[in-house]
């Protein structure tokens, strides 16, 4: 992983300097099989120091990415290697435990799956891996406020904004498993589907028991949180899938306002 700098595009035109990994927010979705021991270099190009924790896996102390606590901080130009077992199958995540407010809020989020080793409970044949986000884009800004607290004015999946984000396809009859995550800085996310109904099988401390299992159209994700549902894709068309909230599907709001600050918008609609 190579934690540096980067312009990221969270829809047509909207653009920021972010931070992230490997040249991306959120990071590449790392995957491993239940058992599997793994090195992972983390290599600092950012302008501070980092470290990298592992959200919800069990490993040893020193692996944790704590930085003053665990470990001595990354700092710039520097590697460090991180190497562990994942012991368990699941879903979970990966974010900087240093100036995390600050890093977090730029874009340093990734996502982690490990596979079980012995494969349990109905085929499935579509795996989708969802990060929400919450950003603070002043207008005439280029980077996320990391400061903010209140009133984020884009919140995406995957670091993407509608119409920038892609459309989760599958065939009918398809059995369907959709993996959330969230690292908001502040707010649970509500996730609402369309057209079907779902179980929630697994949260970031593990599966959830059958007999525990029941239906929902609306899963809540809390802030620091994973949750995987799955359904059988059996109603043909497209359906809506989105965060409840609404003022998070609005983002910005800035629908049939007109500007106020003498500025030509005559091109802003194109």
């Amino acid at each position: 992983l190579i934690a540096a700098p980067m312009e990221h595009e969270f829809a047509p035109g909207l653009r920021a300097d972010c931070w992230g990994y490997n040249g991306g927010t959120p990071g590449p979705t790392i995957e491993a099989v239940e058992g599997d021991r793994v090195r992972i270099y983390v290599s600092n190009r950012l302008p501070e120091a980092t470290t990298v924790h592992w959200h919800g896996v069990l490993l040893p102390n020193g692996m944790d990415g704590v930085g003053g606590l665990t470990q001595p901080a990354i700092q710039p130009g520097e590697t460090f290697k991180y190497e562990f077992t994942f012991t368990r199958p699941g879903t979970y995540m990966y974010h900087p435990h240093f100036d995390e407010m600050t890093q977090m809020a730029l874009g340093m989020v990734g996502m982690i799956v490990i596979h079980p080793k012995t494969p349990r409970g109905p085929h499935v044949h579509r795996d989708f891996v969802l990060m929400t986000h919450e950003w603070k884009i002043k207008v005439g800004t280029r980077r996320p406020d990391p400061t903010a607290m209140l009133d984020f004015n884009v919140l995406t999946l995957n670091s993407k904004a509608y119409p920038g984000t892609e459309s989760l396809v599958m065939g009918k009859g398809e059995r369907v498993r959709i993996r959330f995550g969230n690292l908001s800085a502040m707010d649970h996310h509500p996730i609402h589907m369309h057209g079907h109904y779902f179980k929630i099988t697994e949260t970031d401390g593990g599966p959830v028991p059958e007999s525990a299992q029941y239906p929902e159209t609306t899963v809540l994700v809390p802030v620091g949180t994973t949750r995987t549902i799955e359904f059988s894709a059996d109603a043909l068309g497209d359906w809506a899938m989105h965060c409840h909230m609404t003022h998070h599907v609005m983002n910005q709001m800035g629908h049939d306002i007109p500007i106020t600050l003498g500025s030509d918008g005559a091109h802003i609609d194109r």
